[in-house]
């Protein structure tokens, strides 16, 4: 009898990771992540299963991993989000994993000039992703907190704008300039109501569906193209934290008032920002520094 000529080894077959991610990510919800924390951990955990092609690793597996991820080229930051998820897989199986935590360097950040900024607003022809630019700039909000905005959070009466459960769980009244505001109107004139999983968000794509930071990303990586400064490093998040920061930090702004619209927990994060104006710095030096 002839043998039938057929590999049955499992492991050539891509293993369905799918049940193993909604699980974590339902363990995450009753718990009582953040939804922008949900998004990052459930990705970062995709790609550490998909990158040891495994549904089942091992404590071991997760070490490797993270000092793999230590010693590369990533931003510490970056390491530091996926060792977050790390530990936050495990503990969903009842598994103490422990990882070091890496220090951020205190980098001086990326930011766009008023140039940059003027041509990238300008370049926007659609009305809907202009009020989200203005917005997010003016307020100084991450992606994430504009993506979960809802109607109820503009007050265009008291020129206010609520964050509710912003990066750390935290809450904040943020200042709207009367020249934003304006824009907000004019956009909430034209703008359908529309109901999403039971909200009513102030921005939402064309397919009716709400804005997710990635999608968001990819717009004003168009829109960095069109206005011809694709070639400078950053994305939406230099746009809309970095480069306002930068503007006030020039103009005169005291860090204090910096850290209350930024809602830093820490001083010492907002101080970044005092080591961006290079003109004034060379202003002062060309001043004092005269022999």
């Amino acid at each position: 009898m002839t043998k039938i000529g057929i590999n049955w080894d499992r492991s050539q077959y891509q293993f369905d990771m799918n049940p193993t991610l909604n699980r974590f990510g339902r363990w995450m919800k009753d718990h009582g992540y953040r939804e922008a924390s949900i998004d990052g951990y459930h990705k970062a955990i995709r790609l550490y299963l998909k990158t040891l092609k495994t549904i089942s690793p091992s404590i071991e597996d997760a070490k490797q991993y993270h000092s793999n991820m230590a010693a590369s080229n990533l931003a510490r930051a970056t390491v530091n989000i996926r060792r977050a998820a790390l530990i936050a897989f495990y503990k969903s199986q009842g598994l103490e994993l422990k990882l070091p935590y890496l220090k951020p360097n205190n980098q001086v950040p990326y930011f766009f000039s008023e140039n940059d900024v003027t041509a990238i607003l300008n370049s926007c022809k659609n009305f809907k992703h202009f009020a989200m630019l203005e917005l997010m700039f003016h307020c100084l909000l991450r992606v994430s907190d504009l993506c979960n905005l809802e109607d109820g959070d503009v007050d265009l009466k008291t020129l206010t704008l609520r964050i509710r459960d912003g990066k750390g769980g935290k809450s904040a009244l943020l200042p709207i300039p009367p020249e934003c505001a304006e824009i907000l109107r004019s956009y909430l004139e034209v703008r359908p109501k529309l109901v999403i999983n039971g909200k009513q968000y102030l921005f939402y794509t064309d397919w009716r569906q709400k804005w997710s930071r990635r999608s968001f990303e990819q717009t004003f990586q168009c829109l960095k193209k069109r206005a011809g400064v694709a070639a400078k490093p950053g994305g939406v998040h230099v746009f809309g934290r970095h480069t306002p920061a930068s503007i006030m930090v020039k103009n005169g702004c005291d860090v204090y008032s910096l850290q209350q619209l930024m809602r830093h927990s820490s001083i010492k994060t907002t101080a970044r920002y005092l080591h961006t104006d290079v003109a004034t710095l060379r202003e002062k030096q060309n001043k004092y520094l005269d022999i």
